[in-house]
């Protein structure tokens, strides 16, 4: 996958250079947010996520609406997060709030140009849609023509594991970890089948959601639930949870707040801002 680039902090004063004259050439996709904003938070990192996987095809700018209120008073920001989409020096689509990723891969879709996908691409979009089967057929083609690309073995056993066959992909990840224990792969793959248990214990997401409620101080729960929010990309509160398990509660089950923490960036990865924030405040706990 392309790294992407970091995206553009706007001003009143860059706002037409790096927006609106800039999207003639690409499309840039305006986070309107605030320090303050919790919301805004749980956003970003999806905004982060989507631009790495698109590699290129729109660019990224956040405007600070608390720095800039005459900007964003201009542009008709009322509420926020307010995401704003420019293509071809002009506004084409917004959303408003935190909304399905699935809802701005939409927007994205519709207004981005098209470009032909690659193989991997593909078999990221089935997996995405959960046609796990069509992803691995597409892998499994791949690898037979590099059978020594270890983010492609891992791949395909992360979509065993997907496609329910747990027990193989268990298997592939030993045979890994004998191979190439600290290949970044091999651990996301590790990181992977770990929660996979916890979402096997504990399936019903709305039921875990409820007990855990009712239950506050049920650490068990408290994890079950936060593991299913990773998951799912409700990554902020995920780590929140482990962060005050990890403050309160630090010997419970050998000190499983600070292991589900670094599984966790093992899956989120290290380019996520919030990977950062959190190991500074695992920091000032552990130390």
């Amino acid at each position: 996958m392309t790294e992407a680039a970091a995206p553009l902090t706007v001003t009143a004063a860059t706002f037409m250079t790096d927006v609106v004259e800039a999207s003639g050439q690409t499309p840039v996709l305006v986070d309107f947010w605030a320090p303050w904003c919790g919301p805004c938070k749980q956003l970003m990192p999806i905004l982060d996520r989507l631009v790495e996987q698109y590699a290129g095809r729109f660019k990224l700018a956040k405007v600070n609406t608390d720095e800039q209120q005459e900007l964003s008073q201009q542009i008709g920001v009322r509420s926020l997060p307010t995401v704003v989409l420019f293509k071809d020096r002009t506004v084409v689509d917004h959303f408003i709030g935190v909304v399905p990723e699935s809802q701005i891969r939409e927007m994205l879709d519709k207004h981005l140009p098209k470009t032909v996908d690659s193989p991997l691409q593909r078999a990221q979009q089935l997996k995405a849609a959960g046609d796990f089967a069509g992803a691995r057929t597409i892998v499994e083609n791949e690898l037979a023509r590099d059978r020594e690309n270890i983010d492609l073995q891992t791949s395909l056993a992360e979509l065993q594991a997907l496609d329910g066959d747990v027990d193989g992909a268990r298997k592939e990840l030993e045979r890994l970890q004998g191979a190439n224990p600290s290949h970044p792969a091999v651990k996301r793959l590790a990181a992977l089948l770990a929660f996979s248990d916890v979402v096997a214990a504990y399936p019903d997401v709305r039921s875990l959601r409820e007990r855990a409620g009712a239950n506050p101080a049920d650490l068990e729960l408290r994890h079950a639930l936060a593991v299913h929010q990773l998951l799912g990309g409700d990554v902020e509160p995920a780590l929140l949870a482990w962060l005050e398990m990890l403050r309160d509660h630090r010997a419970y089950k050998e000190d499983l707040a600070r292991r589900s923490l670094v599984m966790a960036f093992e899956l989120i990865g290290e380019a996520d801002p919030i990977v950062s924030q959190t190991r500074r405040a695992m920091a000032r706990m552990l130390f």
